[in-house]
């Protein structure tokens, strides 16, 4: 196979020491930052901290309260004992996208100019207001140039941009976080790589919005976000018990002495899974629909929400094939004495801000 999409973004962006750039991973629910040291097939993950936001502090892509993402920054770089000052921001919302283009052979500036003309018709928020940027995965079989281009909108970037900067960091690399998932499933299946390009489903559970990825033939060959999450689990909770969103969040996480979750709060649980697995659904067969053409064989779940109780079982029955949670320690080492906690939720959580720390190398 060529290079890998890891391999190609630092081609493009050019390569940087070890453990200089932080990953920073900016959520509905919290926010991550993390810093690695190694390279591939020896990525430790050496720290790592989190901070939980306050209700509405981000909705979709609009920060309502910059001051609370501001202090959770230092906050979380502080709880890590991170130094560095220089950042990769991972970005996503309805003002980025993703498009899989199949260009013409060419020289470079005819290749740019090919890329720029066509991803101009994707580009919902303005590409004249947009960054664009592209790399190109290889050859393709039918002819031209496999190629991902990613967007985001100018606005959102300079946004987050200043309040990394108002956190004391520089931004060095701006990433989406759809492409640092994928960055991070490729080098989790590298020894079967391969057999996973031939058609894998990643699906990525936040607080606000599910992340859907289509990874096939060296990259996400699809992507889609769609507006279901774990927040909404919660707004239930909260609505039902009649308690504060903070309260019907420790109600949704927290289990008595068996690890097990009142009944009512699984009841409450299962009906809204149930409804946001069928909007998932929804857009599988969408992608099927247009042609997707080829067959999707494996499913990896992320994400904090996908640790709800009853998810998995349910999306095996509506995809139609085994669903794994996506095992990041299984490839990533990790500093345990550093990082004091549970492996199979900071598993969950930690998939973006890695890809994100993954451009220091």
């Amino acid at each position: 196979m060529g290079a890998s999409l890891k391999e190609q973004l630092d081609d493009l962006l050019g390569k940087l020491n070890p453990g200089s750039v932080i990953g920073v991973d900016i959520g509905a629910h919290s926010l991550k930052v993390c810093e690695l040291s190694g390279g591939p097939g020896k990525f430790k993950v050496e720290r790592f901290g989190i901070f939980t936001l306050s209700e509405a502090t981000l909705i979709e892509d609009e920060v309502q309260k910059p001051s609370d993402i501001i202090d959770g920054i230092t906050e979380a770089l502080t709880q890590a004992g991170i130094t560095s000052k220089t950042a990769c921001l991972g970005l996503f919302g309805p003002n980025t996208m993703t498009k899989r283009l199949n260009v013409p052979e060419g020289t470079k500036e005819e290749i740019e100019d090919h890329v720029l003309w066509e991803s101009e018709q994707y580009i919902t928020f303005g590409a004249d207001d947009s960054q664009i940027d592209f790399f190109i995965l290889g050859e393709n079989e039918g002819g031209g140039n496999d190629t991902i281009v990613a967007a985001a909108k100018n606005e959102l970037i300079d946004g987050f941009s200043d309040l990394l900067k108002q956190a004391k960091l520089n931004v060095r690399i701006v990433d989406l976080n759809v492409i640092a998932l994928s960055n991070v499933f490729e080098e989790v299946m590298k020894d079967n790589l391969e057999e996973y390009s031939e058609g894998t489903l990643l699906l990525d559970f936040g607080a606000q919005s599910t992340k859907i990825i289509v990874y096939k033939r060296g990259g996400p060959i699809f992507t889609k976000e769609i507006p279901v999450g774990g927040g909404l689990v919660t707004e239930e909770i909260q609505r039902q018990m009649g308690v504060s969103y903070a309260e019907a969040e420790d109600l949704k996480t927290t289990t008595d002495e068996n690890g097990n979750l009142p009944q009512e709060i699984l009841n409450i649980i299962e009906v809204q899974l149930e409804q946001q697995l069928a909007e998932v659904r929804k857009n599988i067969n969408f992608y099927v629909s247009q042609g997707g053409a080829e067959k999707v064989n494996y499913c990896f779940v992320t994400g904090g929400s996908s640790l709800l109780p009853g998810l998995i079982d349910k999306l095996s029955e509506i995809a139609g094939i085994p669903v794994e949670r996506l095992d990041v320690f299984s490839r990533f080492k990790i500093d345990e004495k550093r990082i004091n906690a549970n492996l199979e939720e900071l598993s969950a959580i930690a998939p973006v801000v890695i890809g994100l720390a993954m451009r220091t190398s």
